[in-house]
């Protein structure tokens, strides 16, 4: 009986994390991004990201607010010359026609409206003029740290997300960080059914041996 309670154990924990894998590169912002001891900078690419349009990606460490998982997160419109900027990441070997939950963090930084809004765009590689827009996400501060979910489908092996700053351009914008990327899909029925079984089993022994 306990052999198999743990091969059932087993079976959900590998279903779980095979669901569960983020795709997303420096999700978190929290690679070494150059700071060298400074509260923030501004950078055309970052580990897994790249400037794809405007002055750049300004970087905090728990500057304005404190980051929402780790110490470190993006805002977009960002301190230099035209300050609402895009970042992209490539990301390769996708399942055509297969979804995927694109889930963040975000926070408003002014108590002005429309001046917070952040697109999330989704397209082919290397195709990212123009954005192929996905949704938009905007607010008002104060705000605490908002989980934001979205589903975006795999048109090709090869996609680009990309997040850009929208509003007034005054280096004052929404923050983003904690971005992740996993596969939506659920467990294939089959296992389920396995699963399901498994535990009809453990049931029907537990009444006989009462």
């Amino acid at each position: 009986m306990k052999n198999t309670i743990k091969s059932m154990i087993i079976a959900s924990s590998l279903v779980a994390a095979s669901a569960s894998a983020n795709l997303i590169t420096n999700g978190s912002f929290e690679s070494d991004e150059g700071l060298s001891g400074k509260q923030w900078g501004v950078f055309n690419s970052i580990n897994g990201w790249y400037t794809s349009d405007g002055s750049g990606i300004e970087i905090q460490r728990n500057t304005v607010t404190s980051a929402q998982d780790g110490n470190q997160y993006v805002e977009l419109d960002s301190h230099n010359g035209s300050s609402n900027s895009s970042m992209s990441q490539d990301l390769f070997g996708l399942t055509v026609g297969e979804t995927y939950q694109l889930d963040f963090w975000y926070k408003a930084r002014t108590t002005s409206t429309n001046d917070n809004g952040i697109n999330v765009s989704w397209g082919e590689s290397p195709d990212l003029s123009p954005f192929t827009y996905a949704f938009n996400v905007d607010g008002i501060a104060p705000m605490p740290w908002t989980l934001v979910t979205g589903f975006l489908t795999a048109t090709a092996a090869d996609m680009t997300l990309t997040f850009s700053a929208t509003g007034n351009e005054n280096t004052l914008g929404g923050f983003i960080d904690n971005v992740s990327l996993k596969a939506a899909s659920v467990p294939e029925p089959a296992t389920i059914a396995l699963l399901g079984l498994g535990l009809l089993g453990f049931a029907s022994r537990r009444r006989k041996q009462a």
